[in-house]
């Protein structure tokens, strides 16, 4: 408030000068008649407030008729009662009539804030901001809802950044948390709506600690910059068994929510039987694009876990000798501080050892992994410990043992890559996949007729022709896309994969080439009439690793006799011919290739056909999605905060997911720390070198 106001020229602490509420003073006759003697109803009251230099004090008639005085404000001319009840309304109103009537300065140092863009603007503290900045990131990092309820929390933030800072409570914090929530999904409902592509889902049931099942439905889509997007667009308690009729109805209600029941082009799901039922369902509403052809996908993750599993059974009794021996050694710790000791004497880092999980075979390959560096250190140790306590030799560790790990490491990083690659987030993973299979039809190949790995490869090798001796017509398409390969690279890399185990991919590859143009033929009747501009020319981007044997294709003469059965009786299908006639070239801009933007350059010369490729391109072949969500949920659902409610473990869940998602920071294809977990277990400090401390 300006001290030189015209109002308040000595300041608004000055008092005024006396008023009398009580109207004129009294006279009367005295007993002689004359003078006039003050009675005890002209004593003054001094008015003291500070709220009176905003007030005139007036007489004025009273709603019972009576004549008395009132406090009319200075500013407005509103009038108010003067009573013996205090001067607290009178100051009510002064806090908010005065700023609209007079110019009241800051009289704070002004604080500056730099943009991004280099530009410099006063900042002023807004308390609505700062709790709504609050609620995202205790989405964003896992924490409690009474993150912001902190005395400790809130001293740090006042004593170190902002003074003005106040404490938000538990409810409040749930509210703004729940009000981001419709907002955001708000937002990305009107997002669905306006897409010119289809949309693939990806679920998955997972269970809590709090003994409460959830679903979880993630959509995967291409934004306006023909960028893969992928967006949790449910998370959603499962009170009821897991049925197919259960299972349909969760994701149905989710796909209402959106309003995209119309544009759902595939669902990829785990191999669960009640998963495979509940499509019938979808398919009975209509539901599925495409003719159903890509409705329903299998996750490809799962099925290499099948068929690693099937091979570690074989192997396990030489496994289990290991893991018993590094179980053994960190089970105590005296025992561990001697093995310690015997790593120094053999120049190696003293660590501990991590050991498996056998629903994850991913961590038998990292525990085999890490130990094949201390091989000969751990069986010195251990077998001299079991000659020391008496035990028999059957029990120790043989360099057969460590031989079989090695090489079923080796065998296994195959595997581990292709699960690595297909769980990818921002790319399409559709067009990997059968370059992975390609991979691990080789290794199966190569280690068929090993003595020691022969009995754990056939079993591998039959589970997996189990799955893919008939290839997904997905994956197929994944690589006629690709200009690079087209459907004469297909054959040849079906042709490769087949001679590796005894598969006949010949009849599939007609079945293919006539699957693709009545698919085409849909897009055709929907898109025919649209035509695009030319782009700017794609980047490039790294080659798969089974190029190398679509490189020696070109010196195959059976080859050339394969291309010239690529034209099909269909006569619609102008420009789908068109496409899969132009020059097969694997040297063909093959540094940084994105397919992606290759599409999206050429939608011109190919408006059907990219369509097409853009909508298949952007179908993920495995639920890795989902279960990251799940490892998400584990950390918002810990035992210490189990009374969420399913409603709010949804909110939490989505706005985490979108906040990364904006970051574009989804891209975690294999649990960091899960990996960490296994490696980094050196006792002494450092980043992992294989040095001695001194």
């Amino acid at each position: 408030m300006d001290p030189t106001h015209p109002y308040f020229p000595n300041g608004l602490n000055m008092l005024n000068d006396d008023f009398d509420l009580s109207g004129p003073a009294e006279t009367g006759a005295g007993p002689s008649g004359s003078g006039a003697t003050p009675t005890s109803r002209t004593k003054s009251k001094r008015l003291t407030s500070d709220v009176w230099q905003c007030f005139d004090v007036v007489e004025m008639t009273l709603p019972d008729g009576t004549v008395g005085p009132r406090a009319k404000c200075k500013f407005c001319l509103k009038n108010y009662t003067t009573t013996k009840g205090g001067t607290g309304h009178l100051r009510r109103h002064m806090q908010k009539c005065m700023p609209k009537h007079i110019h009241v300065p800051n009289t704070t140092q002004t604080q500056l804030q730099r943009h991004p863009d280099g530009s410099v603007t006063t900042w002023h503290y807004d308390a609505a901001h700062a709790r709504e900045c609050l609620a995202r990131y205790i989405a964003q990092t896992d924490q409690p809802i009474n993150f912001g309820d902190c005395v400790f929390f809130q001293e740090f933030i006042t004593s170190a950044f902002c003074p003005q800072m106040q404490i938000v409570s538990r409810t409040t914090t749930r509210n703004d948390l729940i009000k981001m929530f419709k907002t955001q999904r708000d937002d990305l409902t009107a997002e669905l709506q306006h897409l010119t592509v289809s949309i693939a889902l990806t679920s998955d049931i997972w269970n809590a600690c709090s003994k409460q099942d959830y679903l979880c439905v993630i959509g995967h889509y291409l934004d306006s910059e023909c960028r893969i997007q992928k967006k949790i667009l449910g998370f959603r308690p499962m009170d009821f068994a897991h049925t197919a009729d259960n299972i349909f109805a969760v994701i149905l209600s989710v796909l209402e929510t959106y309003d995209i029941t119309h544009r759902i082009l595939s669902i990829t799901l785990d191999n669960a039987s009640a998963n495979t039922k509940s499509i019938a369902l979808f398919t009975e509403r209509n539901i599925p694009q495409a003719g159903g052809y890509f409705f329903h996908q299998r996750c490809a993750c799962h099925i290499i876990n099948l068929v690693v599993q099937s091979g570690l059974k074989k192997v396990s009794n030489r496994i289990e000798r290991i893991r018993d021996a590094i179980s053994w050694i960190g089970s105590s710790n005296p025992r561990f501080q001697e093995f310690g000791r015997h790593c120094t004497l053999n120049g190696l880092r003293p660590r501990r050892f991590q050991t498996d999980m056998p629903v994850r075979w991913n961590s038998t390959y990292l525990m085999l992994k890490n130990c094949l560096e201390y091989d000969t250190t751990i069986s010195g140790f251990y077998n001299m410990k079991l000659a020391e306590s008496g035990c028999p030799p059957a029990q120790s560790l043989t360099p057969d043992d460590w031989y079989v790990a090695k090489i079923f490491v080796e065998f296994l990083q195959v595997f581990y890559n292709a699960t690595v690659t297909l769980s990818g987030v921002y790319y399409p993973t559709s067009s990997q996949a059968i370059h992975q299979i390609v991979e691990m039809s080789d290794m199966l190949n190569t280690y068929r007729e090993d003595d020691l790995l022969g009995d754990a490869v056939v079993a591998m090798e039959t589970k997996f022709k189990k799955y893919w001796s008939e290839m997904p017509f997905l994956y197929a398409l994944g690589v006629i896309v690709d200009p690079r390969i087209k459907l004469a690279g297909l054959e040849y890399l079906l042709e490769f994969t087949g001679n590796k185990l005894s598969i006949d991919y010949s009849e599939q590859i007609t079945d293919i080439r006539n699957k693709l143009f009545e698919v085409f033929s849909i897009y055709e009747r929907r898109f025919g009439g649209i035509h695009t501009e030319p782009s700017p020319e794609p980047d490039r981007q790294p080659l798969p690793t089974s190029w190398s044997i679509l490189k020696r294709r070109k010196k195959d003469k059976s080859a050339s006799s394969s291309s010239s059965t690529t034209r099909s009786a269909a006569s619609s299908g102008a420009e789908l011919n068109r496409f899969l006639e132009a020059q097969f070239d694997a040297d063909e801009n093959t540094e940084n290739f994105d397919l992606l933007l290759w599409w999206k350059t050429y939608s011109y010369r190919y408006p059907v056909l990219s369509h097409l490729a853009r909508d298949i391109l952007v179908i993920p072949v495995s639920t890795v999605s989902s279960e990251q969500a799940f490892s998400t949920s584990g950390r918002i659902i810990e035992p210490r905060r189990n009374c969420l409610t399913p409603e709010m473990v949804e909110v939490l869940i989505c706005i985490r997911d979108w906040e990364h998602a904006r970051k574009r920071m989804q891209n975690e294809t294999v649990d960091e720390q899960f990996i960490q977990n296994f490696s980094n277990l050196y006792v002494d400090e450092g980043s992992g070198s294989n040095q001695v401390q001194n």
